[in-house]
């Protein structure tokens, strides 16, 4: 069977399985060998997908018939038949050409009952919910038909294994369940879309899900972006140190679909997860909406990749109370709101815990005065937080917008903001005077400018050019270490205290930690 043919009767698998999951009401059941074998039997099959089929579906019917010559699949086409016969039966080829008719619809039929490997590169497909301990290994595909739930059950991913997500699908660890994907620098974790390079894009599905027991200051919280009566997607309790287990050396691509209007799942979301979940080496690109959306809980983030979310890049809500430490946000001109959005509670903005993380060492960079311009922090309805050795640059609106009462939260210790260089921001370097009083006539601008907080303004960027490129970034930055004036970071069993310099990465580095593990793939 030639390349072609093998690639057309692959693709007329996928669709009798689609079918035969009801995603063609019109098309109850569809007969593969005879599909294979009976041209106006696939004809007419494809007709009826083309008037009953769902999008996807309808879209795969296209590709097939554009590669059908309406002929059997299962006949082998001999050129030169008597010249080659000889031959043929010299290399022990002679009784699969006589028996092709018969022996080619048994190798199709054993095909299927195989999974299908040869045909999709030994992917295995995953349609059902996942309840025992289970090993995806290295150097395997596995396809994600659907929302996959663990519960129960520890999920190991090895490093090198691709899962690839269609369309409406995504993984959700329970509170029950923990997930360990363990990548590594050359050979890390990598979730993405299930179509082709090249027509992969924001949304073809899902993404990842942690949901753990560490406190929550909603109640009866439950994740966004799953079904509304969907109990699996609780979480939340007293255990500040629970494990919703290790995401490391993991990349997670076009991600995040909405559900229904302002119900998104976003590329990796962590909902109530404690401080003994390891989330380090992690890359989140091209997502639908959120980068990373952290829903209460204490877990802490390390070697951080945002490159391209379609909303904010790191979101949290519910009470988060974590640690950041060495974090890139990449912003797009084409997509993308906030780089940090930070909430407490909407319906009461003094629940505890607050929501009151700490970052050190970020580098935010910004698309600059494009068609989507982005603002690099937005924090509101009684969010906290604590930002240090940060470096935003090229943002077009403004650095940071607070609203609701964040005099008092700084009055309290609850917000600060210092040892940061803020460069390039506005237009031509020069921040708008804010029109709306939203905070309480806060004035953001004066604050960050108090000598006490050792912020630095520049005017021009403090970042090399192709920091903006989406193919291959660089972040390294072009302010010498000695015109830092940077802060050291807490003890702490977190916290690198070595890193005496403002942003992600070190200006007298050879390297970056984003090095080998990283991809920026456009579609």
């Amino acid at each position: 069977m030639s390349g072609d043919s093998s690639l057309l009767v692959e693709k007329l698998w996928r669709l009798k399985r689609r079918i035969d999951k009801g995603a063609c009401p019109g098309v109850e059941f569809v007969h593969l060998n005879t599909l294979l074998r009976e041209p106006a039997y696939r004809a007419d099959v494809l007709r009826r997908v083309e008037q009953f089929g769902n999008a996807d579906l309808k879209a795969l019917a296209r590709e097939i018939t554009l590669n059908d010559d309406g002929q059997p699949l299962m006949v082998k086409d001999h050129t030169n038949r008597q010249a080659s016969a000889q031959e043929e039966e010299k290399q022990g080829k002679g009784w699969f050409r006589r028996n092709a008719l018969f022996a080619l619809p048994v190798l199709a039929v054993a095909l299927v009952a195989a999974g299908f490997t040869a045909f999709e590169n030994r992917a295995e497909r995953i349609d059902s919910d996942i309840v025992l301990d289970t090993t995806w290994k290295t150097g395997k595909r596995y396809i994600l038909e659907k929302t996959v739930y663990v519960e129960n059950a520890h999920l190991t991913i090895e490093p090198g294994a691709v899962i690839e997500g269609e369309d409406g699908s995504a993984l959700v660890v329970t509170p029950s369940a923990k997930l360990f994907a363990r990548g590594k620098a050359d050979s890390p974790v990598v979730f993405t879309s299930a179509r082709p390079e090249g027509e992969r894009a924001r949304g073809d599905w899902g993404g990842v899900v942690l949901l753990g027991n560490a406190p929550v200051n909603e109640p009866q919280a439950s994740i966004e972006g799953l079904p509304e009566n969907e109990t699996r997607g609780s979480f939340g309790g007293t255990n500040a140190s629970h494990s919703c287990g290790v995401v490391e050396y993991t990349r997670i691509e076009f991600a995040g679909y909405e559900v229904y209007k302002d119900n998104e799942l976003n590329g990796l979301t962590l909902g109530g997860c404690g401080n003994n979940t390891i989330v380090r080496n992690v890359q989140v690109h091209r997502a639908l909406d959120d980068g990373i959306e952290m829903f209460g809980g204490t877990v802490d983030l390390k070697n951080i990749v945002i490159t391209g979310a379609g909303d904010d890049s790191v979101d949290w809500d519910w009470g988060w109370r974590g640690n950041v430490q060495f974090a890139v946000i990449q912003q797009y001109p084409d997509a993308g709101d906030n780089g940090f959005e930070g909430d407490n509670n909407g319906s009461n903005h003094e629940a505890t815990p607050r929501s009151e993380p700490s970052f050190y060492n970020v580098t935010m960079v910004g698309a600059g005065n494009t068609q989507k311009k982005h603002r690099a922090m937005l924090l509101r309805e009684g969010s906290g937080g604590h930002f240090h050795n940060m470096l935003i640059d090229s943002y077009g609106i403004e650095a940071l917008d607070t609203r609701d009462d964040a005099l008092s939260l700084t009055n309290r210790d609850h917000l600060s903001f210092s040892n940061n260089i803020l460069a390039n921001l506005g237009h031509l370097g020069q921040v708008e005077p804010e029109q709306n009083d939203d905070d309480f006539a806060f004035d953001e601008q004066a604050w960050m400018a108090e000598p006490a907080n050792r912020n630095v303004a520049r005017v021009e960027s403090a970042l090399f050019p192709n920091a903006k490129a989406s193919v291959n970034p660089d972040f390294t930055p072009r302010v010498p270490l000695k015109q830092m004036k940077a802060t050291r970071p807490p003890q702490s069993e977190f916290f690198d205290e070595s890193a005496d310099f403002v942003g992600a990465i070190s200006p007298v580095a050879s390297g970056s930690w984003l090095d080998g593990w990283t991809a920026f793939p456009e579609s």
